[in-house]
């Protein structure tokens, strides 16, 4: 059987700290592996090294990555924004084909193909800085595709993908893996629903990577799938205090309509949870709320009109954490980041800690001197939430917080929201689509769903999202 050979490798970002330590892996072609681990433990390192990107791009390496002769590789980033070169998904696979040196009669139906097998053809023209988190995934996927690649590798690929398209999107490439024998390595923290499609799982742990049997495999993604998501909340009442209120609000984006409500509000020093399918406008209600794209109708905020709030009181009052981490993020290093949330933030529960002490309440003690944008999406993930935390506006805006994160990383995040809201209390408002753990986190569910934003309450099984 044709394998990848991994030898003796060791890799770090900062010279004397391995985040892998003389791996030895052998893992099998033509078949479908999934990289398992809590976060920083290596695997989009693995990946990144596998794809020739590491140590082109910084990092100390030995060791030895044997790749089969003439094998394309295709590799989906954390953020796929970061893969883009041109204006519209059309465009995107038209330039990569042509790159390829595709037959130019061949472009028109493999871009098609393409779009098809990602759901995604009615967006083929949109402007991409118009799609939300997960639809840009499912683009770069769609490009991977067209590459016709005989290696793929996606790291974490459904992060910002609802619950329809995940599963529709793991059949598809189940049904590609099967038909075209190539090669899939994904990784992914969800281990749920990929009993029927991976056949080996490759276990991180304390910078080392163990290929595990494929019944040993099959075992650990039938014990995940015995977890189902419930959600119990209760509705807002009528006397409930709010902080924002939409009056006759609506959202057209492309000539479509993505929100349609008349009033709704938002109750003050709660946890609210927003969901609803990819690309339904959730982001964009959160950014129309931030002041930062368009609307019809009204937005106040206690009381009054956004719109005539000056903006430097407004953000004072009301921040937002961007879906992508990167755009957050004004420093180089770990250590300046948190110097500056130190030195403007408001939330009196982080006075008086250190950077060291700071990153421990997310349990990454020793990152102070870390390029940021070296870390994984996991660890990236974790300081963004903790530096606008630390900010202390009234009204957190928060966009996919949870993505890239282990069920242990995520416990310590909702442990310090939690500790964080008790001390200084403070609104918010979720989108998410991961919803394991949130039930007795979250006060109240906003669903997004045929353009109209409701409440929901009651005992909800979200298990088919």
């Amino acid at each position: 059987m044709e394998k990848i050979l991994i030898q003796n490798l060791t890799f770090a970002y900062k010279e004397g700290q391995p985040i892998l330590n003389d791996v030895n892996l052998e893992l099998p072609l033509h078949s479908s592996i999934l990289l398992s681990g809590s976060i920083g433990c290596g695997k989009t390192t693995l990946l990144k090294l596998i794809a020739g990107l590491l140590p082109k791009y910084g990092g100390t390496y030995s060791g030895k990555i044997k790749l089969p002769h003439d094998q394309r590789i295709g590799m989906l980033f954390q953020d796929p924004a970061m893969q883009f070169t041109m204006d519209t998904p059309q465009h995107e696979l038209e330039f990569t084909l042509e790159n390829l040196q595709v037959p130019h009669k061949e472009i028109s139906n493999q871009v098609k193909a393409a779009l098809a097998f990602v759901n995604l053809q009615t967006v083929a023209h949109q402007k991409l800085t118009t799609l939300s988190g997960g639809q840009l995934q499912r683009v770069a996927l769609a490009v991977i595709i067209a590459m016709k690649a005989e290696i793929i590798m996606l790291d974490e690929p459904f992060t910002s993908i609802d619950e329809p398209n995940r599963q529709f999107l793991l059949q598809k490439l189940a049904q590609l893996q099967a038909k075209q024998g190539i090669t899939i390595i994904i990784s992914d923290h969800n281990l749920r629903d990929y009993q029927d499609f991976i056949q080996f799982i490759v276990q991180f742990h304390e910078h080392q990577a163990k290929l595990l049997s494929s019944n040993a495999s099959h075992q650990l993604l039938m014990n995940a799938n015995q977890h189902s998501t419930n959600l119990s909340t209760t509705f807002p009442l009528q006397g409930d205090p709010s902080i924002i209120k939409l009056h006759d609000f609506s959202i057209t984006r492309n000539q479509l309509s993505l929100i349609e409500t008349t009033n709704l509000k938002l109750i003050q020093n709660k946890v609210t949870l927003l969901t609803g399918s990819s690309g339904s406008g959730k982001s964009t209600l959160l950014k129309s709320i931030a002041k930062l794209t368009p609307y019809s109708g009204q937005i106040t905020y206690a009381g009054n009109n956004i719109q005539k709030i000056f903006p430097g009181k407004y953000y004072s009052q009301v921040g937002l954490i961007f879906q992508e981490t990167n755009q957050q993020f004004l420093n180089v290093t770990v250590g300046e980041e948190l110097s500056l949330s130190i030195k403007n933030g408001k939330n009196t529960f982080f006075k008086g800690k250190s950077s060291r002490e700071l990153l421990a309440m997310v349990g990454l003690p020793d990152l102070t001197e870390r390029v940021i944008y070296s870390l994984s999406g996991g660890q990236r993930k974790l300081i963004q939430n903790l530096i606008m935390l630390m900010m202390g506006q009234k009204l957190l805006l928060m966009d996919e917080p949870f993505t890239g994160l282990d069920q242990l990383s995520l416990g310590k995040l909702l442990t310090l929201i939690k500790k964080s809201c008790q001390h200084f209390p403070q609104t918010l408002l979720i989108v998410s689509h991961q919803l394991d753990f949130l039930d007795g986190f979250v006060d109240y569910h906003l669903s997004l769903t045929n353009q109209q934003l409701t409440y929901r309450g009651g005992a909800q099984n979200e298990s088919q999202r």
